[in-house]
């Protein structure tokens, strides 16, 4: 239980040690608390350790170890994040997105793909907009299946509505939704239009009895799940730029969970639907 007394004394005998050395002596470091780690002060020591590993990190490291780091900076990233220590996780997560080297997209596919959409993530939770769209932008054209630029997408659409870009948001969801085979019109329909297919669904869920209802299965389908959280935004996104939009959007969100199941965000279109029928 050893302490310097005072930060300058600290820094005094750091300036003792020879510049080429420090990165070795970080390891070292990094290596022995990873090591000898109390299971009591595992999840504490865990960010230390990575923090003196990533200061001795130098580029010509061999690519073993250079990947071992990233994914303990990956694991790092995903802790912080869960601990709402968002900043810190978008530290980590950039460590380890600024050690690939060329070609890391074919070369560590896997990797690259769940650091830059966490670090898309962290960006976003501490409002750095401008960054979230140049990474989401990355994972789009770098990813190989539309299910992994998912979450890219969805982090984007939510970067801009926090931005009050609204509009774009809800063209972007429009267009990922199409992907999801969940087709809105581009134009409004005709208000007498919306008005029936309102209609029919009321008398559906008129049909379906309380314990129906109660005991209704679960959404297992992993695309319909996927189009009800874009749903989701929509409805709020919709809500406060183009109201002509909000009941064809709700209409859409609660077919989805009567053909096919409940999920947490049937409970958001529910909600909006009570809301809608009592204001308007």
């Amino acid at each position: 239980n050893y302490a310097f007394v005072h930060d300058q004394i600290q820094q005094a005998a750091y300036s003792l040690i020879p510049e080429q050395e420090r990165g070795c002596l970080h390891r070292q470091i990094g290596y022995l608390i990873l090591k000898h780690v109390p299971e009591n002060q595992a999840d504490d020591l865990f960010f230390t350790a990575v923090s003196q590993l990533n200061r001795g990190i130098k580029k010509s490291e061999k690519e073993d170890e250079r990947l071992d780091l990233q994914k303990l900076n990956l694991k790092a990233g995903e802790k912080a994040m869960s601990l709402a220590a968002f900043s810190t996780a978008e530290s980590y997560l950039k460590a380890g997105i600024d050690m690939f080297l060329d070609h890391h997209w074919e070369q560590h596919y896997d990797l690259s793909i769940q650091l830059y959409s966490l670090y898309a993530e962290a960006e976003y939770s501490i409002c750095n907009f401008k960054e979230v769209g140049r990474v989401a932008g990355i994972i789009i054209q770098s990813a190989k299946s539309f299910q992994e630029r998912q979450r890219a997408y969805a982090t984007f659409i939510k970067s801009l509505g926090a931005e009050n870009k609204l509009e774009d948001a809800i063209q972007l969801t429009f267009s990922v939704l199409s992907q999801l085979d969940v087709h809105l019109p581009s134009t409004p329909p005709d208000k007498s239009v919306v008005m029936n297919d309102w209609m029919d669904m009321t008398r559906t869920l008129q049909k379906v009895s309380y314990d129906e209802f109660l005991n209704f299965r679960e959404m297992s389908d992993t695309k319909n799940i996927t189009a009800m959280k874009f749903l989701h935004l929509l409805i709020l996104y919709t809500y406060f730029a183009k109201q002509e939009y909000l009941p064809i959007v709700i209409i859409r969100s609660v077919q989805l969970t009567l053909q096919h199941g409940v999920c947490k965000e049937s409970c958001v279109a529910l909600a909006s639907c009570s809301y809608f029928l009592c204001e308007f």
